[in-house]
């Protein structure tokens, strides 16, 4: 069976690989250079930083076990530390029981992990797609055509996911307009003396999280950098400022560091990214996949399972395991 696969996030890859152990023929489209979704990171000479998710935790069974795999073969690590939170404008200490994993050396090693025997086409952007009598037909934004699949899964997020399939399916019907919020990350290179057990704080209304990315296990920075943050501006924030603001999101960050911790820090480098579809809205609708038989259809994702990592995996695991019973 040839299967083609729009998104190379974590819920794709997962259900690649499980196809392609299957003996089917598995052909991914990604717009992007490369794998991850929002497991994706960034490279710079102070440091390699995770732009997307910061750590994820395993609460599933069968996903507490592909964690068991993955420590095992050192692909994840457990990032322990005392979590901090805002209140009232102060820093205090969190507690909490939650295990913490992080990929190692970066987050998109999860994905990577994964990688089988199936083709990926980078910076391949699906505009449009087609059922015919020859299968799936898939279009390119560059006018490319791929065709003669007998199935099609897309793992976009869930505004995407519909306004490419709407025009030949109702899969998406069950699901709402509006599936996510934004999220503006900033990763900042900074000199200044932080306590060290400062590791990951839970923000407010403006920085909903803050990582302290060289606190986690193996990184590396640069020698003439003190510390590399990730924030992640909280939802409501970033909408409010949208993708084209003239805000200085850099600033405002470091701003918001030095006045959480009292201190004077110095900014030496900073990378910006805005996350269009981040966050997971208030939702009721939650079911793992969604699958149109007749049309040889299904869609999968985290936002089909709650938002999280680990929703991810279970999306694309329980999907491929129900249709190939």
């Amino acid at each position: 069976m040839k299967v083609a696969l729009v998104g190379a996030g974590l819920s794709g890859i997962k259900a690649a690989s499980l196809l392609a152990d299957l003996g089917h023929e598995v052909t991914i489209f990604e717009k992007s250079r490369g794998l991850g979704g929002r497991l994706a990171n960034r490279r710079e000479a102070w440091g390699e930083l995770d732009i997307g998710a910061q750590y994820f935790t395993a609460r599933d069974p069968g996903f507490q076990q592909q964690v068991k795999l993955w420590l095992k073969a050192c692909a994840v690590k457990i990032w322990e530390f005392l979590p901090y939170r805002v209140e009232q404008g102060a820093l205090i200490p969190s507690p909490d029981e939650t295990v913490r994993y992080i990929g190692s050396p970066l987050m998109n090693q999860l994905v990577y992990c994964l990688v089988s025997n199936f083709a990926v086409n980078f910076q391949c952007k699906i505009s449009k797609v087609a059922k015919s009598g020859d299968g799936w037909r898939l279009f390119s934004a560059d006018g490319e055509l791929f065709s003669g699949f007998d199935w099609l899964l897309v793992s976009s997020p869930a505004e995407q996911s519909r306004t490419l399939l709407d025009s030949c399916s109702d899969v998406m019907a069950p699901v709402p307009e509006v599936v996510h919020q934004p999220c503006w990350a900033v990763g900042l290179a900074t000199r200044g003396k932080i306590p060290g057990d400062v590791q990951g704080i839970f923000g407010d209304e403006t920085v909903r999280w803050a990582s302290r990315l060289s606190s986690r296990p193996g990184f590396i920075k640069a020698p003439e950098v003190d510390d590399v943050w990730m924030l992640h501006f909280s939802p409501e924030w970033s909408e409010q400022q949208g993708k084209e603001t003239t805000m200085d999101i850099g600033q405002a960050g470091l701003n918001w560091l030095q006045t959480l911790m009292a201190a004077k820090l110095e900014k030496s480098a900073e990378y910006q990214h805005y996350w269009r579809y981040a966050n997971m809205k208030p939702l009721t609708f939650d079911k793992p996949y969604l699958v149109d038989e007749q049309q040889r259809l299904a869609v999968i994702g985290a936002w089909c399972a709650g938002g999280r990592v680990e929703g991810a995996w279970l999306s694309a695991q329980r999907c491929i395991q129900d249709l190939t019973d």
